[in-house]
């Protein structure tokens, strides 16, 4: 895999270079508790990177956006160095490189086997660049999961979403898609999102599956429609600020997050069905659309994808080229 073999090489370079001089501990910032998926990520690569180093270098992680507040203002703390790392969205991270949101255009992927080739093979030479101009450097890619609909009402197809405000991730994917397929797209924060529901100024939302049950959208928006519009890739960056003042020794320590990319996907997707099932029981309704409703939803996709390059600018349309050329080489 790409990013693997250049993190394996960079690392045995590691292993050749001379001790850190003193212990070092940095800031990991996180939307998401300890207790989900991501939470538990994060205490794994802090585990992988004091191991490594002896303790020489170490990661304490602040959970639920402590140190500023929400993602977006967290990723611009990155940027400026005042946060060393973040575990962050996809939403996030196209902040800084608005080219990282194309990963979460609505019906990219032909299906999970290959997203997953497209992010161990052909990301890091598409994004590593665009990130470093927006002042982060890639520690490893994030499984994030799947988006879907959490609502006040049934919602089977986009007829259902018709003037319908809707809470859509701040950023274009998320927003046009919903836009076109007739919702009242409203991008709010992680922070505003839960109280804009329970107040009404939104009847619906959208969420990747497993962080919208772990904070209890289903319980205000009881009817979970799993329209899997989007695959949410995110990543664990450091503020190039900061990457550039480690030696190479340390850079290497860091790069060993990668090592639970599996472990990370391999719990999204089981935790993914598992919750689903759980409110199922518990009393929510959850609709899984059938192949004709599916059908309606796909359909949406071609105006919006056009929409969200164009809205995304910079080195979209290049990029977009390139993620096209990485799926067929995937297919190959």
């Amino acid at each position: 895999m790409k990013f693997r073999s250049t993190i394996l090489a960079l690392g045995a370079a590691a292993l050749l270079a001379a001790p850190a001089a003193q212990a070092l501990e940095l800031k990991l910032s996180i939307s998401p508790p300890p207790q989900t998926p991501w939470g538990k990520f994060v205490i794994r690569i802090a585990e992988k990177v004091k191991k490594a180093s002896g303790g020489t270098l170490t990661i304490k992680n602040y959970f639920n956006d402590q140190l500023a507040g929400n993602e977006q203002n967290t990723i611009r703390q990155i940027v400026r160095g005042r946060v060393d790392l973040g575990a962050h969205s996809n939403t996030g991270i196209s902040l800084v490189a608005p080219e990282f949101g194309l990963l979460a255009t609505p019906f990219l992927w032909k299906d999970l086997a290959e997203a997953d080739c497209v992010a161990d093979k052909h990301l890091l030479p598409v994004y590593e660049g665009l990130l470093r101009k927006g002042g982060v450097v890639p520690l490893t890619w994030m499984e994030v999961g799947n988006q879907i609909v959490f609502a006040k009402k049934q919602i089977k197809t986009p007829a259902d979403l018709a003037g319908l405000k809707l809470r859509t991730a701040p950023t274009p994917t998320d927003t046009i898609y919903m836009k076109v397929a007739g919702a009242n797209s409203i991008p709010l924060g992680t922070a505003e999102s839960m109280p804009a529901l329970k107040t009404g100024v939104v009847q619906a939302a959208t969420w990747p599956a497993v962080y919208g049950i772990a904070v209890g959208y289903h319980k205000v928006a009881p009817f979970v429609t799993v329209t899997n519009h989007s695959h949410q890739l995110g990543g664990v960056v450091i503020s190039k600020k900061v990457w550039d003042g480690l030696n190479k020794q340390q850079q290497g320590w860091l790069l060993t997050a990668h090592e639970s990319v599996g472990f990370l996907r391999k719990a999204v997707r089981g935790a993914e069905a598992a919750l689903l099932g759980k409110i199922a029981k518990g009393g929510a309704t959850v609709y899984r659309p059938n192949a004709a409703e599916m059908k309606a939803w796909r359909a949406k996709a071609p105006a919006a994808q056009a929409q969200i390059i164009k809205d995304f600018g910079g080195q979209s349309a290049e990029v977009w080229k390139r993620l096209q050329a990485a799926r067929k080489a995937c297919a190959a």
